[in-house]
């Protein structure tokens, strides 16, 4: 869904310069302290918000499918495309609270200034007004409507399943990585069938830093016992990417929210539009257990 009769919101953090999203990218990959990426708004817009970022990231190769230990997965837009509830629910929520006047935000802002984004950061970027209590009470209520929507509409993306299968069929480790509360996580995957599926389920808020540091990714690897050079992490968003790849790990971004030139941009080392195309450059073949 979007809002196609609304012109893009030019919120007044659009108007920082490039060199800020140099720094904030290369801050994530040094694991810059906390308060100082807070204080440059650390944030998946600032990310996504520069052409330059390849200057600042290296992009690493995929390792092949033989020497594949682990695969980690983000949950929203990764797993399934939820971004689209968590616009419809903060454009509802947004407008009640009066945010850009009352206006309905659109999607362009969404995937500049929300999605992929720990619910902390993006209070303190839209409501910085706000103390601390205020802003997480808002945005738990926020969380408890997007749980509502998403108990019964939720959908694999396209070749997850064929793909989850060839990872049990290898024996690879699996967890999921996330920046969505525990509760949201929990009913996602549950409405995917995958509630015990995974060997792990990491939650940015319950690691020392959220994404965009390392922290959730790293504490992963170190569950599943694998080696950086034989994990690959599934992303859909400059900030979950920058906390993949700050982690050493070669990531690939799916175009479920975010352009194919944004997930370039953040640093993936390959883009996809579903699960068959990494099947393909994996040069996984189809056995029988991809047809079951």
């Amino acid at each position: 869904m979007g809002c196609l009769g609304h012109r893009t919101q030019i919120h007044p953090l659009q108007r920082r310069p490039a060199h800020f999203s140099r720094r904030v990218a290369r801050e994530a990959a040094d694991g810059g302290s906390t308060t100082s990426m807070r204080r440059c708004c650390t944030t998946k817009a600032a990310m996504a918000g520069t052409n330059r970022i390849k200057n600042v990231v290296k992009v690493k190769a995929l390792p092949s499918a033989e020497r594949l230990e682990a695969v980690l997965f983000d949950v929203d837009g990764t797993l399934t495309d939820s971004d689209p509830l968590h616009l419809k629910t903060f454009q509802i929520m947004l407008m009640e609270l009066g945010y850009n006047q009352g206006k309905m935000i659109d999607e362009e802002f969404f995937r500049t200034w929300i999605a992929g984004r720990h619910n902390e950061d993006i209070a303190k970027d839209l409501f910085p007004e706000w103390d601390e209590v205020r802003q997480r009470e808002v945005f738990e209520e926020k969380e408890a409507r997007f749980r509502k929507l998403a108990a019964d509409c939720l959908a694999p993306i396209p070749g997850l399943v064929e793909f989850m299968r060839w990872i049990d069929a290898r024996g690879l480790k699996k967890a999921a990585v996330t920046n969505a509360p525990r509760a949201n996580a929990e009913i996602m995957l549950r409405g995917l069938g995958m509630e015990q599926y995974f060997h792990h389920l990491v939650i940015g808020a319950e690691c020392k830093r959220a994404k965009p540091h390392p922290d959730p990714y790293l504490m992963a690897m170190e569950r599943c016992g694998a080696a950086p050079d034989a994990v690959i992490v599934i992303e859909d968003s400059p900030a979950g990417m920058a906390a993949s790849i700050a982690a050493g790990i070669a990531t690939v971004g799916i175009q479920t929210g975010q352009t194919r030139e944004r997930l370039e941009e953040a640093g993936a080392s390959l883009v996809i539009r579903d699960y068959y195309e990494l099947m393909k450059h994996l040069n996984i073949a189809d056995p029988p257990v991809l047809r079951s």
